[in-house]
């Protein structure tokens, strides 16, 4: 009996236990870095877990509403918070990212960080209205250079792409409303009592042995970049006013184009896709796989 209840625990460390990641996101002055606190105590107090919080605002180097305000300067500053997060995703430890964690794409990208270690990740969405946000952000106790101007805070609100259950890089999902507490128990049994997610064909080391897949990804991703490169032409053109999302060949999604972008490139991205089906265990359609790529990608640019 001994021996049984010893390998059931080892067997729970190295499936449940491996530790996982929490992705706050919300609106500006949402609650976000109120609700990390909480969590971050229930966990290490009352769980014993050894938690890491990654801090957006820490990250800064100048002031908060000339970067949040400089697309170049926001997307450095979701790529210092990426990496670090992922620095300290190990099996030792919890991260929770207290971020604006505002893009659809950037999200899902998390998760394929998250599939490749393997772990578990939760997504808390701190849902406030756009009022309630505005009148914490004012009546913080912060000085004034940290808090949001009103141009800045009406930005960040607009290009926020709100968290859907239904996705599988969204769910596990915990919402929490003003005036409302947040599941802490449910939070810590989705991580560390459900089971950690397969790796998938951006994380596995599988060679393809179909002689004829990768002939057939060349070419749907070849007909895919001529579209959105076409697409691009009728922009400089003036055919079109501004492309936020293309239609393309072989796949019901759209390629989210936030930046003009250059042949070259478009290019070196798909090199780097074919580069990784090569070795990867492959599933779903290649053009579904290659648009989700791109849009992972182009979002952390």
């Amino acid at each position: 009996m001994f021996e049984v209840k010893v390998l059931l625990f080892v067997f729970q460390s190295t499936v449940y236990f491996k530790m996982p990641l929490v992705v706050m996101c919300g609106y500006p002055s949402s609650g976000k870095s109120t609700w990390t606190k909480k969590l971050a105590e229930y966990l290490e107090k009352e769980q014993g877990k050894q938690v890491h919080v990654v801090k957006e605002e820490e990250q800064f180097r100048g002031e908060k509403n000339d970067i949040l305000d400089d697309s170049r300067k926001e997307k450095e500053l979701r790529a210092k918070v990426k990496s670090e997060s992922q620095r300290l995703l190990t099996k030792d430890n919890v991260v929770i990212m207290d971020a604006l964690n505002y893009i659809k794409g950037y999200r899902y990208e998390l998760f394929c960080i998250s599939k490749a270690v393997p772990t578990r990740q939760v997504t808390v969405h701190c849902d406030v209205s756009e009022a309630q946000a505005w009148e914490w952000n004012i009546n913080t106790d912060r000085p004034d250079n940290e808090k949001y101007t009103r141009e800045v805070f009406e930005h960040l609100v607009q290009r926020f792409e709100t968290p859907d259950p239904q996705n599988r890089w969204d769910s596990p999902f915990f919402s929490v409303l003003s005036g409302e507490e947040l599941d802490l128990q449910g939070i810590n049994t989705s991580l560390f009592f459900n089971k950690t997610p397969k790796k998938n064909m951006s994380t596995q080391s599988n060679p393809v042995t179909e002689s004829n897949y990768l002939g057939t990804m060349e070419k749907v991703t070849s007909e895919i970049i001529q579209k959105i490169i076409a697409a691009g032409t009728e922009r400089d053109s003036g055919t079109v006013d501004d492309i936020q999302e293309v239609e393309v060949p072989y796949s019901k999604l759209t390629v989210h184009v936030e930046d003009s972008l250059t042949v070259s490139q478009l290019n070196k991205l798909k090199r780097q896709f074919i580069t990784m089906c090569k070795t990867s265990s492959l599933k779903g359609e290649p053009g579904d796989m290659f648009v989700q790529y791109l849009n992972s990608q182009l979002s952390s640019a």
